[in-house]
């Protein structure tokens, strides 16, 4: 089986994916509903609300969709009189940070993502108000490209949303990852078109779909794509001459066999003896042992983010609080990511919180 090709961009859906209504779809629509003197259970609103969105085409413009979709979920719950009236504040509502939150450790995630070098970007068959959710929610500016395909022909799952995505990110259609809560738009949609596509749920999922149970997890696989298993694979000796040319060495000009490895690591070691490579992806290592570095209710809260010029490696931290809590351990963290592989000359850490 060949070797998945290492990513080099990553793309998110946004809805139930990166975002999720606040407090819920009925809340949302409840509050809108009281505003204009109706007071409505969001509890049967949310329970209205999936029958509404699967019975609505998509053929309509978005506005008109969701014009019908919050009458069927308020199902003669308020007068018609004031139908109109519920429906643009729900549609106004949503176009809001306030009606939105965060899905957890976002920011974490993002900045574990751009510190193993990955370009990120949005792709999502949303209209244009989530550009402002984003930019309220100070997202925006975290990613490279934000594609917004509502209204326009190729939306998930066309290929060509898909390799706008990968052209916009600087890479191959086979670099890119695209990562979503939906099974046929996100997942199938991007392998269907040579990208990788991840699907976040928490169930079971179908055979050939590489699935997450959230997006925490999602650092972790890219990872695992970055550096695969070498079970059973041959380092060639075109294999040691490329790795000798990105590290500025001579290759290796005589005919050598070809030997199976056990391990990545036993072939990067075998590279290293023979081609005097000694000098690992320091960022390879620091995000790869995180977990490790800090107590895991810190780990989870704050994430590598660049290394400066100088040596020194700054680290994101969800709140004040938490950086207060990472600097009490700074001296032992420092100490235990200067073992790590290629990090001696990290010399200091510093802080970024948000």
């Amino acid at each position: 089986m060949a070797a998945p090709i290492p990513p080099a961009g990553v793309s998110l859906d946004i809805a139930g994916t990166l975002l999720f209504p606040h407090p819920s779809v009925g809340g949302v629509y409840a509050k809108v509903a009281r505003a204009h003197g109706h007071q409505i259970d969001p509890s049967k609103l949310d329970a209205r609300f999936p029958t509404a969105l699967k019975s609505t085409s998509k053929e309509t413009s978005s506005k008109e969709r969701w014009a019908e979709i919050v009458e069927r979920t308020f199902a003669g719950s308020i007068p018609q009189s004031s139908m109109a009236f519920v429906q643009a504040g729900c549609w106004e509502a949503f176009g809001h940070g306030e009606a939105w939150r965060m899905a957890r450790g976002t920011l974490i995630i993002l900045t574990q993502l751009r510190f193993l070098g990955l370009k990120i970007g949005v792709l999502s068959n949303a209209d244009g108000r989530m550009r402002q959710v984003l930019a309220e929610k100070e997202l925006l500016e975290r990613f490279d490209s934000v594609m917004l395909t509502d209204g326009v022909s190729a939306a998930k799952p066309d290929p060509a949303s898909f390799g706008k995505m990968a052209y916009n990110l600087g890479c191959k259609i086979e670099q890119l990852v695209h990562v979503g809560d939906g099974l046929e738009e996100d997942a199938r949609g991007a392998n269907a078109c040579g990208a990788h596509g991840i699907w976040v749920t928490e169930g079971p999922a179908p055979e050939g779909i590489h699935r997450i149970p959230r997006l925490t997890a999602l650092p972790e696989a890219i990872r695992d794509r970055m550096l695969p298993d070498s079970v059973g694979r041959k380092l060639s000796r075109t294999g040691r001459n490329l790795i000798a040319n990105l590290r500025g060495h001579p290759e290796e000009k005589s005919r050598s066999n070809e030997r199976t490895v056990r391990s990545i690591d036993q072939a990067v070691e075998e590279a290293v003896k023979r081609l005097g490579i000694n000098r690992p992806v320091p960022e390879h290592a620091i995000s790869a042992g995180w977990a490790k570095l800090l107590p895991p209710t810190l780990a989870r809260r704050t994430a590598p983010l660049r290394i400066l010029p100088d040596g020194k490696l700054m680290i994101q931290c969800e709140g004040a609080i938490v950086r207060s809590e990472v600097a009490f351990h700074s001296r032992s963290l420092l100490a235990k990511i200067r073992d790590l592989p290629g990090c001696s000359h990290i010399k200091a850490i510093g802080f970024v919180v948000g």
